[in-house]
């Protein structure tokens, strides 16, 4: 008989703390779901700490690939899930021990493609609760959603009949695969608790300054030609737009000023503004921008060309 859940588990570089991670996975009070685990060719002990944990837990799957990146071991745990629903969690964070049972008993009690749970950021001197929802399907959803993987799970036979996977190669994988398919959506669950222990490390792989920032700018593409090609660009246009806003002028551009190349930063900064500018040249007029309040749409609404630098040097003083 499948299993109820299958939670993947991407492994590169992770031996100081894939032990954390697995514990808190196997000690789950949801009996009825496995633990898929992917190595992408880490190069360190992950791979023994794996075959370690196999050997004591039966409920642990486990393959060895070779390295492509994070979105191409998602893709490739995919194709292997065997649980009515799936859900990820990063090597480098944990779970609470009722997480899987809770998330399954809303999703089957609503009979939701996605479940969401709130989560927790972990910094080595204190913890930060995020709550995401509750939010209706389509337009709403894409504005308030949160584009992370790990507070969620999914109906595996919903996203399977779907086109839609993660852009191999590229970072910034969790918002494409989330902004696509959020217009296939039509039922949503919600579990107001905070399961997942996000544990920022300045080291790894999501705060990598560099290059790789410049993803975004693919991810958005992609998104925005998936919006095309179903004939959905005008239905959701003040949704991307507002997307473009948020993530240009604020989450990659928060990103790209702490690149430490000046050079490079610059470049990385421009290259944002431009893919604003050239796709949603009225921007500025956007409804979401105008109505929803906070500090971070004040910003936006002070952002032009003139200034944006100006903006990126202070951002990078203050971050050092």
């Amino acid at each position: 008989m499948k299993p109820m859940l299958t939670m993947i588990v991407p492994v590169y570089k992770a031996e100081k703390t894939l032990r954390r991670c697995l514990d808190s996975l196997v000690h789950q009070t949801l009996q009825d779901m496995e633990i898929l685990v992917i190595n992408d060719g880490s190069p360190d002990e992950s791979q023994r700490i794996i075959e370690e944990y196999a050997a004591c837990y039966p409920q642990i799957r486990y393959f060895v690939k070779e390295n492509g990146g994070i979105a191409n071991t998602r893709n490739f745990a995919l194709e292997r899930v065997e649980g009515k629903y799936f859900g990820f969690l990063d090597s480098d964070d944990y779970a609470d021990a009722a997480m899987c049972e809770k998330m399954v008993a809303a999703a089957e009690k609503a009979q939701a493609q996605i479940t969401v749970s709130h989560f927790e950021w972990v910094y080595p001197d204190h913890r930060r609760l995020e709550k995401e929802g509750p939010y209706a399907p389509g337009k709403e959803m894409m504005i308030q959603l949160f584009a992370t993987l790990w507070n969620k799970i999914y109906l595996t036979e919903w996203v399977r009949r779907s086109p839609l996977r993660f852009p191999d190669g590229y970072r910034y994988e969790d918002a494409c695969f989330l902004y696509c398919i959020v217009p296939h959506v039509q039922r949503l669950a919600f579990v107001d608790e905070a399961f997942v222990s996000y544990v920022q490390n300045p080291a790894s792989i999501t705060h990598t300054n560099n290059h790789e920032v410049k993803d975004m700018i693919h991810v958005f593409e992609v998104i925005t030609e998936t919006y095309r090609q179903a004939g959905l660009f005008e239905a959701y246009h003040d949704e991307l737009e507002y997307l473009h806003i948020k993530f240009f002028l604020g989450n990659s551009f928060l990103r790209s000023v702490q690149i430490e190349d000046a050079q490079d930063r610059r470049q990385t900064i421009l290259m944002g503004w431009r893919r604003l500018n050239e796709v949603f040249p009225r921007w500025r007029r956007n409804r979401y921008l105008k109505t929803l309040p906070g500090m971070k749409n004040r910003y936006f609404r002070t952002v032009a060309g003139w200034n944006i630098l100006l903006y990126a040097a202070l951002f990078h003083r203050l971050k050092k």
